[in-house]
């Protein structure tokens, strides 16, 4: 197996992983703010699901830069050409 293919793999399994942490984490606030309580716990709380949000956009971040550039189809094809 190519260095090439390995980073396809690797960064196509970190992409998806990362943006369903990301959907996770969206999710996660959005029940968050909808809780009528505000105590001690629901703060420790948003201060994770805030880590959680870095830590995803971290994953999203290298996997990013680990993907090969040329593995992503181009979205815009007439753009491509200038």
């Amino acid at each position: 197996m190519s260095i090439r293919s390995r980073r396809e793999r690797v960064g196509t399994a970190m992409l998806r992983t990362g943006t369903e942490l990301a959907i996770d984490q969206r999710e996660l606030e959005e029940r968050l703010a909808a809780a009528t309580t505000r105590d001690a716990a629901f703060s420790s709380a948003h201060g994770a699901v805030a880590l959680a949000g870095w830590a995803a956009s971290a994953l999203l971040w290298v996997a990013w830069r680990i993907q090969p550039r040329t593995s992503m189809p181009d979205a815009w094809p007439e753009f491509s050409e200038r």
